[in-house]
């Protein structure tokens, strides 16, 4: 599989995620994608060899959501 296959894989799964995060947490769409794309879950997302991208969203936000509570901001 090519690697533009798996970031749109990547991208589909971010997006999705997004919208998740904010219905679930009854926040915005912006406020879902900062809180998103400034975690290291994102970082992770994005690096292929993770396979972190054929997961799905659900599985993603399940990962952000453990990555955030191990590292909390100050």
């Amino acid at each position: 599989m090519s690697s533009d296959i798996m970031y749109t894989c990547a991208d589909m799964i971010l997006a999705d995620a997004i919208e998740d995060l904010a219905n679930e947490e009854h926040i915005s769409i912006e406020e879902a994608r900062n809180r998103l794309l400034e975690s290291k879950a994102y970082d992770c997302l994005y690096n292929l060899e993770s396979n972190l991208w054929m997961e799905g969203p659900d599985y993603f936000l399940d990962f952000y959501r453990k990555v955030e509570e191990n590292n909390p901001k100050s």
